[in-house]
């Protein structure tokens, strides 16, 4: 294929696409996980189909003698189904009854992309020695060419619209990660769409019939691939920009780590009772570090809680004030009296709800450090 696509835009999107790929090979390779190493995989490789496919890469490629138009042509489509390989393993990595067969599945699948694109290459030899678009050439080996593509196109796409469905019936499922499944239960429907169209098409081309049709979908296979790789390049760079903003401490868990720190000293300090690991321990990624500080704080209040007294209705930052008027309780020497959980220490559904319930009460810290002072204690002393 050739890109109809405007050339400025279509080479603003190559950049891109590139840029972001060397920065996910850059940053993200010594601690990836294997999904992330599949979606740079998928990345670069979509990115040279789209090089591929653009008329300058073609007729440079021609001039200096390498590859002929019609062959790169035909190179950006095997390319494509290359791609399809990684972006199959990551949909079955989100399968909780095909995951634990990932690793035996890699190179099976790998081997079998790149076998379909050299049965590509040969099936296309035809088309490319009339000099046409195999597209629009008459003949058993169109359908059998697409058939490969439309192959790995619908496996690929089945997949992602059945885990996607699947989880969304589950329900239970944040508003991000259902707007996620959302995409790509629309991606998923999108590649069964057009793996059944084109394979419809190269019928279609291969007896001489449906002509209107065939011409459909060659203009929409040469303008709409570059826009499907920027939305592709767009979901692939989060992960770069994620990463930047870790390395400038600026992600949501650097800046939980620095609101929950002067909370988390105070009480992992009056409560020595809680065991924890040694200082040369504490772990450099901010996500693992505010995972433990989460816990650790949720371990002091519960000691805490035979400390806590209510805490009048109204006051502002009520339960940063209830914690550290337990936390001086404790401090004094006061004996601990009967059990009052702190609504702090009410568990979420998971640890980000905690984490988020905790920074809440954070924000009031410094405030209910100075509200005490004023206020009696309710059994008739001293505030403290």
């Amino acid at each position: 294929m050739t890109s109809s696509a405007p050339a400025p835009v279509a080479w603003g999107i190559l950049v891109f696409c590139l840029v972001a790929a060397v920065l996910r090979l850059w940053w993200l390779p010594g601690r990836a996980r294997s999904s992330e190493r599949l979606v740079t995989y998928g990345l670069l490789l979509g990115t040279a189909s789209g090089l591929l496919r653009e008329r300058a890469v073609q007729d440079g490629l021609a001039d200096l003698g390498l590859l002929s138009v019609g062959f790169t042509r035909q190179l950006s489509t095997v390319v494509m189904v290359l791609t399809f390989a990684p972006l199959c393993l990551l949909a079955i990595s989100w399968s909780e009854r095909w995951s634990m067969r990932q690793g035996a599945l890699w190179r099976p699948v790998w081997a079998s992309a790149y076998a379909s694109g050299l049965a590509m290459v040969a099936v296309g030899t035809h088309a490319r020695s009339l000099g046409q678009y195999i597209d629009r050439t008459e003949g058993w080996q169109t359908p059998v060419y697409f058939a490969f593509f439309s192959v790995w196109c619908g496996a690929t796409g089945a997949l992602m619209l059945f885990t996607s469905v699947r989880e969304l019936r589950a329900g239970e499922l944040r508003p991000t990660h259902r707007l996620t499944y959302l995409m790509i239960s629309i991606v998923g429907a999108w590649a069964l769409e057009e793996a059944v169209s084109i394979f419809v098409s190269a019928m279609c081309a291969s007896t001489g019939t449906g002509r209107g049709f065939v011409e459909f979908r060659f203009q929409a296979n040469e303008n709409n691939y570059i826009y499907l790789l920027a939305c592709g390049a767009v979901v692939a760079a989060a992960g770069v920009v994620a990463e930047s903003a870790r390395r400038l401490r600026i992600d949501p868990a650097s800046r939980a780590v620095r609101r929950l720190a002067p909370m988390w000293e105070a009480l992992v300090e009056a409560c020595p009772e809680i065991p924890r690991p040694a200082r040369s321990d504490t772990p450099a990624d901010p996500r693992r570090r505010v995972h433990r500080m989460t816990v650790e704080i949720r371990d002091a209040l519960l000691v805490l809680g035979r400390y806590a007294e209510p805490t009048p209705d109204g006051t502002a930052g009520a339960e940063a004030v209830q914690i550290v008027r337990a936390l001086r309780r404790k401090r004094s020497g006061a004996p601990p009296g009967q059990y009052l959980r702190l609504q702090a220490s009410a568990p979420g559904r998971d640890v980000l709800d905690e984490t988020r319930a905790l920074r809440r009460i954070a924000a009031h810290w410094h405030d209910a450090q100075r509200y005490p002072e004023a206020i009696p204690a309710l059994d008739g002393d001293s505030a403290r």
